[in-house]
Protein backbone atom coordinates (compact mmCIF):
# COMPACT_ATOMS: atom_id res chain seq x y z
CA UNK A 1 0.00 0.00 0.00
CA UNK A 2 1.38 3.29 -0.95
CA UNK A 3 0.89 6.53 1.31
CA UNK A 4 0.82 9.80 0.28
CA UNK A 5 0.90 13.51 1.95
CA UNK A 6 -1.70 15.69 0.30
CA UNK A 7 -0.78 19.42 1.64
CA UNK A 8 -3.22 21.60 -0.26
CA UNK A 9 -2.78 25.48 -0.37
CA UNK A 10 -5.85 26.82 -2.45
CA UNK A 11 -5.66 27.89 -6.48
CA UNK A 12 -8.55 26.27 -8.87
CA UNK A 13 -7.91 22.31 -7.58
CA UNK A 14 -9.38 23.66 -4.55
CA UNK A 15 -12.29 26.10 -6.07
CA UNK A 16 -15.94 26.09 -7.27
CA UNK A 17 -17.38 28.44 -10.04
CA UNK A 18 -20.59 30.19 -9.03
CA UNK A 19 -20.81 34.32 -9.87
CA UNK A 20 -16.81 33.93 -9.92
CA UNK A 21 -14.62 31.20 -9.01
CA UNK A 22 -13.48 30.99 -5.49
CA UNK A 23 -12.19 28.53 -2.44
CA UNK A 24 -14.41 25.86 -2.17
CA UNK A 25 -12.80 22.33 -0.30
CA UNK A 26 -8.56 22.45 -0.67
CA UNK A 27 -9.08 18.21 -0.48
CA UNK A 28 -12.19 18.26 -3.00
CA UNK A 29 -10.16 16.37 -5.65
CA UNK A 30 -10.27 13.44 -2.79
CA UNK A 31 -13.83 13.42 -4.05
CA UNK A 32 -13.42 12.82 -7.78
CA UNK A 33 -11.01 10.09 -7.96
CA UNK A 34 -10.27 6.82 -6.97
CA UNK A 35 -6.73 5.51 -6.37
CA UNK A 36 -6.47 1.64 -5.66
CA UNK A 37 -3.37 0.85 -3.44
CA UNK A 38 -2.67 4.68 -2.08
CA UNK A 39 -3.90 6.10 0.97
CA UNK A 40 -3.61 9.58 1.73
CA UNK A 41 -2.78 12.36 4.47
CA UNK A 42 -4.07 16.06 4.12
CA UNK A 43 -3.06 18.70 5.71
CA UNK A 44 -3.62 22.24 4.65
CA UNK A 45 -1.60 24.85 6.45
CA UNK A 46 -3.28 27.60 4.34
CA UNK A 47 -5.70 27.71 1.42
CA UNK A 48 -5.48 31.17 -1.45
CA UNK A 49 -5.84 31.72 -4.79
CA UNK A 50 -1.93 31.67 -5.86
CA UNK A 51 -1.80 35.07 -6.86
CA UNK A 52 -2.45 36.38 -3.40
CA UNK A 53 0.59 34.00 -2.56
CA UNK A 54 3.41 35.80 -0.50
CA UNK A 55 6.61 35.60 0.87
CA UNK A 56 5.25 34.70 4.54
CA UNK A 57 3.07 32.08 3.03
CA UNK A 58 6.32 30.49 0.68
CA UNK A 59 7.98 30.23 4.58
CA UNK A 60 5.17 28.75 6.43
CA UNK A 61 4.80 26.47 3.46
CA UNK A 62 8.81 25.54 3.52
CA UNK A 63 8.39 25.52 7.41
CA UNK A 64 5.56 22.96 7.57
CA UNK A 65 7.54 20.71 5.20
CA UNK A 66 10.48 21.03 7.17
CA UNK A 67 8.48 19.14 9.61
CA UNK A 68 7.08 16.27 7.71
CA UNK A 69 9.08 12.92 8.22
CA UNK A 70 9.42 11.88 4.37
CA UNK A 71 10.18 8.25 5.54
CA UNK A 72 6.62 7.69 6.02
CA UNK A 73 5.51 8.39 2.93
CA UNK A 74 6.33 7.59 -0.71
CA UNK A 75 6.12 11.11 -1.92
CA UNK A 76 4.16 14.61 -1.30
CA UNK A 77 1.46 15.84 -3.48
CA UNK A 78 0.78 19.64 -3.05
CA UNK A 79 -2.45 21.54 -4.41
CA UNK A 80 -1.45 24.47 -6.07
CA UNK A 81 -3.17 27.45 -7.72
CA UNK A 82 -1.16 27.54 -11.79
CA UNK A 83 -0.32 31.51 -11.67
CA UNK A 84 2.86 30.74 -9.66
CA UNK A 85 2.84 27.49 -9.97
CA UNK A 86 6.08 27.70 -11.59
CA UNK A 87 7.02 30.16 -8.80
CA UNK A 88 6.75 28.17 -5.89
CA UNK A 89 8.01 24.60 -7.84
CA UNK A 90 11.56 26.28 -8.25
CA UNK A 91 11.39 27.51 -4.51
CA UNK A 92 10.73 23.89 -3.87
CA UNK A 93 13.07 22.75 -5.72
CA UNK A 94 16.06 24.00 -4.82
CA UNK A 95 14.98 23.41 -1.11
CA UNK A 96 13.37 19.89 -1.27
CA UNK A 97 15.79 18.54 -4.18
CA UNK A 98 16.31 15.40 -2.66
CA UNK A 99 12.64 14.62 -1.70
CA UNK A 100 9.89 13.50 -3.89
CA UNK A 101 7.05 16.29 -4.45
CA UNK A 102 4.64 17.09 -6.85
CA UNK A 103 3.23 20.21 -7.30
CA UNK A 104 -0.83 19.83 -8.95
CA UNK A 105 -3.05 22.71 -9.87
CA UNK A 106 -5.58 22.60 -12.89
CA UNK A 107 -7.44 24.84 -15.69
CA UNK A 108 -10.51 25.25 -14.33
CA UNK A 109 -12.95 23.39 -10.89
CA UNK A 110 -13.48 19.61 -10.37
CA UNK A 111 -17.10 20.44 -11.33
CA UNK A 112 -15.82 21.42 -15.27
CA UNK A 113 -15.86 18.19 -17.21
CA UNK A 114 -13.36 19.68 -19.20
CA UNK A 115 -11.13 20.42 -16.00
CA UNK A 116 -7.58 18.69 -15.85
CA UNK A 117 -7.42 18.45 -12.62
CA UNK A 118 -8.11 14.49 -12.03
CA UNK A 119 -5.62 13.45 -15.18
CA UNK A 120 -3.15 16.12 -13.02
CA UNK A 121 -3.70 14.42 -9.73
CA UNK A 122 -3.35 10.63 -10.85
CA UNK A 123 -0.34 11.28 -12.83
CA UNK A 124 1.10 12.72 -9.86
CA UNK A 125 -0.07 9.68 -8.11
CA UNK A 126 1.51 7.58 -10.66
CA UNK A 127 4.71 9.14 -10.54
CA UNK A 128 5.17 8.85 -7.15
CA UNK A 129 4.51 5.28 -6.96
CA UNK A 130 7.34 4.79 -9.25
CA UNK A 131 9.37 5.94 -6.93
CA UNK A 132 11.27 8.91 -8.38
CA UNK A 133 13.20 11.40 -6.23
CA UNK A 134 12.87 15.38 -7.15
CA UNK A 135 10.67 18.03 -7.35
CA UNK A 136 7.86 18.21 -10.59
CA UNK A 137 4.75 20.22 -11.35
CA UNK A 138 1.82 17.94 -13.00
CA UNK A 139 -0.12 19.95 -15.46
CA UNK A 140 -1.03 18.62 -18.58
CA UNK A 141 2.17 16.88 -18.13
CA UNK A 142 5.28 16.51 -16.13
CA UNK A 143 8.09 18.58 -15.86
CA UNK A 144 10.88 19.30 -13.46
CA UNK A 145 10.02 22.23 -11.31
CA UNK A 146 13.19 24.20 -11.17
CA UNK A 147 12.97 24.23 -15.03
CA UNK A 148 9.32 25.35 -15.54
CA UNK A 149 8.03 28.33 -16.98
CA UNK A 150 4.51 29.88 -16.19
CA UNK A 151 2.14 29.42 -18.40
CA UNK A 152 1.66 30.82 -21.39
CA UNK A 153 -1.80 32.66 -23.01
CA UNK A 154 -2.90 28.85 -24.04
CA UNK A 155 -2.69 28.07 -20.41
CA UNK A 156 0.59 25.75 -21.61
CA UNK A 157 3.91 25.15 -19.16
CA UNK A 158 7.08 23.91 -20.86
CA UNK A 159 10.39 23.25 -19.71
CA UNK A 160 14.02 25.35 -20.42
CA UNK A 161 17.36 25.75 -19.15
CA UNK A 162 19.18 22.65 -16.89
CA UNK A 163 19.14 21.40 -14.05
CA UNK A 164 21.36 23.71 -12.16
CA UNK A 165 22.92 22.91 -8.76
CA UNK A 166 20.36 23.47 -5.80
CA UNK A 167 20.29 26.17 -3.31
CA UNK A 168 20.40 23.86 -0.32
CA UNK A 169 19.03 26.53 1.98
CA UNK A 170 15.11 26.67 3.56
CA UNK A 171 15.32 30.42 4.80
CA UNK A 172 13.51 32.88 2.74
CA UNK A 173 15.82 35.92 2.87
CA UNK A 174 13.52 39.10 2.45
CA UNK A 175 15.08 40.49 -0.28
CA UNK A 176 12.73 43.11 -2.59
CA UNK A 177 13.51 42.20 -6.19
CA UNK A 178 12.58 44.53 -8.71
CA UNK A 179 12.00 42.56 -11.90
CA UNK A 180 12.19 43.99 -15.02
CA UNK A 181 11.32 42.62 -18.73
CA UNK A 182 12.44 44.54 -21.53
CA UNK A 183 10.28 45.50 -24.18
CA UNK A 184 10.38 47.87 -27.39
CA UNK A 185 10.88 52.05 -25.90
CA UNK A 186 11.63 50.84 -22.70
CA UNK A 187 12.46 53.92 -20.13
CA UNK A 188 14.68 52.99 -17.49
CA UNK A 189 14.38 56.24 -15.67
CA UNK A 190 10.92 54.66 -14.54
CA UNK A 191 12.11 52.55 -12.13
CA UNK A 192 12.26 53.64 -8.53
CA UNK A 193 15.10 52.34 -6.52
CA UNK A 194 14.33 53.28 -3.41
CA UNK A 195 13.93 50.09 -1.04
CA UNK A 196 15.28 47.76 -4.09
CA UNK A 197 17.61 45.18 -2.78
CA UNK A 198 18.50 43.10 -5.82
CA UNK A 199 17.31 43.93 -9.99
CA UNK A 200 16.39 40.61 -12.10
CA UNK A 201 16.22 41.56 -15.65
CA UNK A 202 14.92 39.04 -17.90
CA UNK A 203 16.74 38.68 -21.64
CA UNK A 204 14.95 38.65 -25.06
CA UNK A 205 14.90 35.02 -26.20
CA UNK A 206 18.03 35.70 -28.47
CA UNK A 207 19.81 36.36 -24.82
CA UNK A 208 19.39 40.12 -25.78
CA UNK A 209 19.15 43.25 -23.81
CA UNK A 210 18.18 46.96 -25.47
CA UNK A 211 21.25 48.82 -25.25
CA UNK A 212 20.43 51.79 -22.56
CA UNK A 213 20.56 48.63 -19.75
CA UNK A 214 24.04 49.79 -19.55
CA UNK A 215 23.44 52.85 -17.71
CA UNK A 216 20.78 51.59 -15.41
CA UNK A 217 22.90 48.61 -14.57
CA UNK A 218 26.36 51.74 -13.71
CA UNK A 219 23.55 53.53 -11.53
CA UNK A 220 22.46 50.41 -9.97
CA UNK A 221 26.03 49.84 -9.48
CA UNK A 222 26.28 53.23 -7.58
CA UNK A 223 23.51 52.29 -5.41
CA UNK A 224 25.32 49.25 -4.68
CA UNK A 225 22.45 47.09 -5.54
CA UNK A 226 23.21 43.96 -7.21
CA UNK A 227 21.93 43.71 -10.72
CA UNK A 228 21.36 39.79 -12.65
CA UNK A 229 20.25 39.11 -16.32
CA UNK A 230 18.96 36.14 -16.57
CA UNK A 231 18.09 33.95 -19.77
CA UNK A 232 17.58 29.62 -20.42
CA UNK A 233 20.33 30.28 -22.90
CA UNK A 234 23.70 28.95 -22.56
CA UNK A 235 25.44 31.78 -23.70
CA UNK A 236 24.69 35.56 -24.82
CA UNK A 237 26.64 35.87 -28.44
CA UNK A 238 24.85 38.87 -29.52
CA UNK A 239 27.13 42.47 -29.98
CA UNK A 240 24.90 43.88 -27.65
CA UNK A 241 25.33 41.92 -25.13
CA UNK A 242 28.76 40.88 -24.76
CA UNK A 243 29.85 43.65 -22.19
CA UNK A 244 26.78 42.24 -19.55
CA UNK A 245 27.91 40.57 -16.75
CA UNK A 246 25.87 38.65 -13.88
CA UNK A 247 24.45 36.67 -16.06
CA UNK A 248 22.36 33.50 -15.27
CA UNK A 249 22.35 31.11 -18.11
CA UNK A 250 20.30 28.08 -18.13
CA UNK A 251 17.36 29.53 -15.92
CA UNK A 252 13.64 30.38 -15.88
CA UNK A 253 13.19 33.42 -14.44
CA UNK A 254 10.82 31.58 -11.62
CA UNK A 255 14.04 29.61 -10.48
CA UNK A 256 16.32 32.78 -10.81
CA UNK A 257 13.91 34.76 -8.38
CA UNK A 258 13.82 31.99 -6.16
CA UNK A 259 17.78 31.61 -6.02
CA UNK A 260 18.28 35.14 -5.02
CA UNK A 261 15.59 34.52 -2.40
CA UNK A 262 17.27 31.88 -1.06
CA UNK A 263 21.06 33.27 -1.39
CA UNK A 264 22.48 35.96 0.79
Amino acid sequence: MNKILVVGTGGTIASVKGESIHLDNPFKILDYIECKNVTFDCVSPFSVLSENISLDLWQELIDYLNTVDFEKYDGVIILHGSDTLAYTGALLGNIFYDKTIVLVASDKPLEDVTSNAIPNFENAVDFICDRVVGVYISYDKLFRAVRTVSADDNDEFFAVGKQLEPVKNSTLNRKNILVIRPYVGIDYNNYNLDNVDTVLHTMYHSATAPEDVKAFVKKCGEKNIPFYFVTPKSSADYESSKDFENIIFNSTVENAFARLLLTK
